[in-house]
């Protein structure tokens, strides 16, 4: 399958209720408190979120002292997480760019979180590591996640993704059913009907395909050190040590070199 490339208009059309079916208060917290705990140990001060959505990080890392700058590729996303910052009464500045070619400054850290790598072919994600390299600072790190091909390539864990969900978002009933193949080439292929009803208004049903380039832990290890960058670690997301064949999302650590 030819990956589809519209991931803008993707997000734009799913942002309306993408936290509600995403901002799960669990797993946010524990991935944010992983990124955190990262950031800490390499005494970071300030932080660029090249992937920010609708803003699970910005607002967790400026919460805690941190001072953030997030941007995103999708218009959609970004009004929402300007609409959060009004509630905040935060004042991160917050940016429409690429995370391919968008230049912001220099930062201690650059984070790209939830799988945000995944929607770029391998050679859009080595453009981005070499655009990562000139936003940070000398001797700052890049902290992002993805899913781990090893891991769903291993005893049918790609059923895992699988997926019902049911939620109500105000007058508005959602219910999600997805189910996802990966192809030979390490795509994760996720087929989505989307099914929603506002108040007592018609029933309408939507079908959506979306991609993921996968990767090994070595890799992602491979990918970074041609662009300028040195392994400081590889964990789970909860911070546990990393198994190839157990650990559903790599957590890299890369220091620019």
């Amino acid at each position: 399958m030819t990956r589809h490339g519209k991931i803008p208009d993707w997000y734009n059309k799913d942002s309306k209720h993408y936290d509600t079916f995403n901002e799960d208060t669990s797993n946010s917290r524990t991935t944010n408190n992983t990124i955190e705990k990262i950031l800490r140990k390499y005494r970071v001060k300030t932080v660029l979120d090249l992937t920010c959505g609708t803003g699970s990080q910005i607002f967790w890392l400026a919460k805690r002292g941190y001072q953030v700058t997030g941007s995103d590729i999708s218009p959609g996303m970004l009004k929402i997480a300007k609409r959060k910052g009004l509630i905040e009464k935060s004042h991160i500045r917050l940016l429409q760019g690429d995370m391919r070619t968008i230049k912001i400054g220099t930062f201690d850290a650059v984070i790209t979180i939830f799988n945000a790598i995944g929607h770029l072919t391998k050679s859009g994600f080595e453009k981005t590591i070499r655009n990562i390299h000139k936003n940070l600072n000398d001797g700052g790190i890049y902290v992002f996640d993805i899913f781990n091909l090893s891991y769903f390539m291993h005893n049918n864990n790609i059923t895992q993704l699988s997926i019902e969900w049911v939620r109500n978002a105000g007058k508005t009933k959602l219910r999600e059913i997805q189910h996802s193949i990966i192809e030979k080439n390490g795509v994760l292929v996720s087929y989505t009907t989307q099914y929603t009803q506002e108040g007592s208004k018609q029933l309408k049903r939507s079908n959506t395909v979306q991609t993921l380039q996968l990767y090994t832990a070595r890799e992602l290890r491979d990918m970074l050190t041609r662009n300028g960058f040195k392994i400081l670690s590889q964990h789970a997301i909860d911070g546990t040590t990393f198994s190839e064949k157990k650990t559903e999302r790599i957590v890299t650590v890369a220091q620019k070199d």
